[in-house]
């Protein structure tokens, strides 16, 4: 097979103390609650916090009109004195928003921008449309807001002023054994699947990809990992990490585990598996630079970056 050639998305600037970030809500209504614990979090770290003008919003399902939500998101990439944008939670309603972006600013203004689950359109968008490094990792009120996440919030810090992080997980599952290397991609399986036939689906050859989701049983999971077999996603792919999948076991009294249904699945794939990692909806959480070289080490359960994702 023909070696892919990936272009190396542009790492945004290191947060430092006393900088200013941004706080956005691109998909789902906040809770009030959450959010001011999340934000406490934010400003016991050291950094200032510019609220986006409709992060309180609701429409619904959704964190205010499309236009009001894109605004805000554009708005914080063209604030000179904003360095970093933080989601304040998913839920849905990124894929509404993408159209209305402006991929040119964007890339005129590279900055951090973290977020998760839904946030995960949002991150293929700027790693792909964009070449921006963008944060799988945790939100300011769905993540902070709602678990203490102590390893988690050194981890998020560390990683976002630029220090060098080496992640592993004693308790992390082999499914398959292996040693991978390849630029990071993925997020949330229920939006990888939505990413399809869209101008935004998700790239995975010559990639370590990343996978979690929640409160999905196991036929859905399966599911979901047969529609990306099919549609090619599996091919040329160098790794895959699992998150932990909360909530996708089978219901009491069922047989079979989660693992058992991911080895289904991928049992004619020769790349290496690694399974139960802080990845997503748990009670911990990694921020993982999507677009940077990882190198993946199922023996020693580690995930590597040979850069960090800020400069």
């Amino acid at each position: 097979m023909r070696a892919v050639q990936l272009k190396t998305p542009v790492r945004p600037k290191k947060l430092v103390q006393g900088d200013t970030v941004g706080v956005v809500a691109p998909a789902g209504p906040v809770n009030p609650q959450e959010l001011e614990r999340g934000l406490a979090i934010i400003r016991g770290m050291g950094f200032k916090v510019l609220l986006g003008e409709h992060l309180k919003d609701r429409q619904g399902y959704l964190a205010g009109s499309d236009a009001d939500r894109a605004e805000d998101v554009m708005g914080m990439f063209e604030n000179p004195e904003v360095k970093a944008i933080f989601c304040a939670r998913g839920g849905y309603g990124v894929n509404r928003i993408l159209p209305l972006l402006d991929s040119r600013t964007i890339q005129r203004n590279p900055k951090i921008v973290v977020g998760s689950s839904d946030i995960t359109l949002f991150l293929l968008y700027l790693v792909q449309k964009c070449s921006l490094v963008a944060f799988h990792g945790p939100m300011v009120a769905g993540s902070f807001g709602c678990h203490p996440m102590k390893a988690s919030k050194a981890q998020f810090r560390k990683i976002l002023t630029g220090q060098k992080v080496r992640l592993s997980v004693p308790q992390a599952r082999e499914l398959k054994p292996g040693k991978a290397q390849g630029p990071l991609t993925g997020g949330c399986l229920t939006l990888l699947c939505r990413s399809l036939k869209t101008p935004y689906e998700v790239q995975t050859q010559g990639r370590v990809v990343l996978i979690e989701d929640v409160n999905e049983a196991p036929y859905r999971i399966d599911g979901m990992l047969w529609q990306l077999k099919k549609a090619g996603k599996f091919k040329g792919v160098k790794g895959v990490v699992f998150g932990e999948m909360i909530n996708c076991h089978p219901p009491k009294g069922e047989s079979g585990k989660i693992d058992d249904v991911i080895l289904d699945v991928l049992q004619d794939e020769k790349f290496p598996i690694l399974m139960n990692c802080p990845i997503g909806h748990g009670n911990e959480m990694w921020t993982l630079p999507l677009g940077i070289n990882a190198t993946l080490d199922t023996r020693t359960r580690s995930l590597v970056f040979k850069k960090s994702g800020v400069r």
